[in-house]
Formats: C-alpha cells, structure tokens, sequence
C-alpha cells in the first residue's frame, strides 16, 4: 500500500514535529469535552481499568469522539463492556510494552487477539478506528490511536476503511509500524505535557493531526 506522506518528513525536519504540535494545541478540541475526558481516562492504572466506571467512561469518551454516530456504531454497552473482560488477560499482558515493542511477535499475536475477539462495534461496522482508540485508553504508552480525518489522510491519501477484519488489521500494523520507526528516530520525549502530550503514542497522533491541520484540513 503506497502512503501518502512519508513519516521521513519529521525525520529529516524535527522543528516540524514542535510546529504541528502547537497547532494541535491551539486548533484542536481545546477545551471540549473530548480533551477533558480523556485527561480523566488517563488517571486510571492497568489494574483499574476493568471496571464498570472505567468502561463506561471509555464508552462515553468514544461517543464524544464520534466513535457512536456517522459511518460508526458502537456496540451495546453490556456486550461492549462483556468483551473488555473477557480480554482482560490480553490487555494485562500487553500493558507492561511501549510502542517500541509493537512490532515484537507476542506484542502482535495478542494485538490480533484483541482485533478479533473484541465485540466494541455494532455488527457490520468497521473495527479499525474504534478499537485503535479503545486499545489506546487501555494501553497508552503502546497504542497509537487512528482517526479517519487526520491518521488515514495522512497515511493513504483518503478516509477509506477496508471492508474485511483481515485488511483493517494489515492497515493497523502498517500505520503502528510508520510510528514505531518515527519513535525510534528522535526523541519524543522532549514534548509531553500534562494535557494532550502525555504519551509518546498521543504525541505522535497529535502531531500528525497538527500537521494536517496546517495543510487546511480542519
């Protein structure tokens, strides 16, 4: 699959990633209710995150997110919530890892577990935003989240999912993988904050957003 962007673009001019992430900061979400529950989300430890008032504000944090209206449906919340559980043991396991690591063959094996075992969409719909924000609330330092608007335009050149589980998979590990190699390149770490810049993971998906943003996509 040939990417739009290439990641090289923050490689070969770091002082871009400070710029779109000041954008992110001044453009996007500032202040809504989307910016202010995810900060709650994040106060929450691995352990913590398997009961029923960490799910539910994952869920009314999807739905702000617009992960329950458009092209997207979320799952009812009692089988939404049932196949959080049912995983737990997965998201354990994956919790000790960074994105560095994603591309680890355990770290995948269980990554692809998740991707199929989990039940967060209404049948029929596409799992690939969805669960790359869930997974993200659940493991922050490993999972960069996926957006149509911003990660899909930036990667393909378009906001289209594949239709089969299989490919949305494939794109999942083809756009974590891009992050991975950015990650590794220069050091993020320079740019957390206590607001939206809190993760490597985040920081990525905030500067990629900054950066579209600047190009006139609003």
């Amino acid at each position: 699959m040939i990417m739009k962007y290439k990641i090289d673009l923050f490689i070969k001019n770091p002082r871009l990633i400070k710029k779109a992430l000041n954008k992110t900061r001044k453009k996007y979400r500032r202040y809504d209710p989307g910016w202010y529950l995810y900060r709650k989300l994040l106060q929450y430890n691995i352990k913590n995150k398997f009961n029923n008032k960490f799910i539910e504000l994952v869920y009314v944090t999807l739905s702000t997110w617009n992960m329950n209206s458009r092209g997207a449906k979320l799952q009812k919340f009692r089988l939404f919530k049932k196949s959080i559980i049912k995983n737990k043991k997965i998201f354990l396991d994956l919790s000790h890892n960074k994105l560095s690591r994603i591309l680890d063959k355990n770290v995948q094996s269980n990554l692809k577990d998740l991707f199929s075992g989990l039940n967060l969409v209404a049948n029929g719909k596409p799992r690939l935003v969805t669960y790359s924000k869930t997974m993200h609330f659940f493991l922050p330092k490993l999972i960069v989240p996926i957006d149509r608007k911003y990660t899909m335009r930036f990667f393909y050149g378009n906001t289209n999912v594949p239709s089969s589980i299989e490919n949305q998979f494939k794109r999942f590990c083809e756009i974590e993988k891009q992050y991975t190699i950015l990650s590794k390149s220069i050091n993020l770490n320079k740019f957390k904050d206590r607001l939206w810049n809190s993760t490597i993971p985040k920081i990525l998906d905030n500067m990629i957003i900054g950066y579209l943003i600047m190009r006139g996509i609003k």
